[in-house]
């Protein structure tokens, strides 16, 4: 929790006091600050980003590697393209595959089949 919180903040997405997020270090000091410092909204990213890093943790560690629902697959991007994608999923607290979905989904149930 602590390093998203520091990340939104130093990204500019998240106006929270740097200092008290800097000093979480256990479990009360995390629901002190996630009830003081945070908006609805602000929750609901942390949580959606927290669930998503437990999910790809518990996959791993479950089969080894990544599951087949998670699984690395090749695309040609550049270097650029990947790190904005990235940089973006991760503000948004969300996975890369969720945000080309979020974006394109619509797009895509229009396209003749």
């Amino acid at each position: 929790m602590r390093q998203w919180v520091l990340g939104q903040i130093k990204g500019g997405r998240l106006e929270a006091d740097f200092k008290a997020a800097q000093f979480i270090q256990n479990a009360e000091d995390a629901q002190k600050f996630y009830s003081r410092q945070l908006h609805p909204e602000q929750r609901r990213r942390l949580n959606k980003a927290l669930s998503a890093r437990r999910a790809r943790i518990k996959s791993k560690a479950s089969h080894g590697k990544e599951s087949p629902a998670v699984r690395k697959v090749a695309s040609e991007m550049t270097l650029e393209a990947r790190n904005t994608l990235h940089a973006v999923a991760t503000s948004r607290g969300i996975t890369t595959s969720e945000l080309i979905l979020s974006t394109f989904g619509d797009e895509y149930d229009r396209l003749p089949k």
